[in-house]
């Protein structure tokens, strides 16, 4: 389906970063600082969640494009991991930096919800705008015959899932096998599989002569 090629992406916000509260009681140590403020998200505190939710926002957004086939999965996939990221504020810790967190949050969010989509069976939109396209992995960073989401697109949706996850969103092995909730050993055998499949697709394309990118 060659509209489904097309690199139309969806502009969105930046995500606005400040401080986090300004009462002269908070903490001064910034690791301290966020886990004062994360207390307070989870506690219901209105300006927290909303320094929390335009902290993550950039990440969630991406994780959920790099993820999602069209854009309207992508803008749900990206308010209901906003939505998981306020609720699971309980549960950070500060071992890892808010963007990490809210990023593994984000990918099994959009998981799911793309999984829930599927089971639905709905008619696919045909003219739904096209996602700019994750970096492609090493080994597939000459120039394309075309755009690097048309081969993805081609693949089962747990190899796209583990190679969008690994390799342009770099999570570990072990991260990708936690959110897709199966073992280390299936994401190295999806990525394994994956690769060697988005190989052989663009050695045909190079075969047959296509060339020109996303419009070809």
């Amino acid at each position: 389906m060659q509209g489904a090629c097309v690199l139309r992406p969806q502009v969105w916000g930046s995500p606005t970063v400040g401080v986090a509260l300004t009462d002269a009681e908070a903490p001064s140590d910034p690791v301290s600082l966020e886990l004062e403020t994360m207390r307070r998200v989870a506690a219901g505190d209105a300006r927290a969640q909303g320094w929390l939710a335009r902290r993550v926002v950039g990440r969630v957004r991406r994780v959920a494009r790099a993820l999602a086939r069209n854009a309207a999965d992508a803008d749900d996939a990206a308010q209901l991991s906003l939505i998981e990221v306020l609720r699971s504020a309980h549960t950070y810790r500060g071992e890892a930096s808010l963007d990490a967190w809210a990023g593994r949050i984000a990918a099994r969010t959009t998981l799911r919800h793309l999984a829930r989509e599927r089971r639905k069976a709905e008619p696919v939109v045909e003219d739904a705008p096209a996602l700019a396209a994750p970096a492609a992995p090493e080994g597939l960073s000459e120039t394309l015959p075309r755009d690097l989401r048309c081969y993805l697109d081609q693949l089962p949706e747990p190899q796209r899932n583990a190679i969008v996850l690994h390799h342009a969103l770099g999570h570990s092995l072990d991260e990708v096998a936690e959110m897709a909730e199966v073992s280390r050993n299936t994401i190295k055998g999806r990525l394994r599989l994956g690769l060697a499949a988005l190989r052989k697709l663009v050695r045909r394309d190079q075969q047959i002569g296509i060339h020109g990118g996303p419009s070809a």
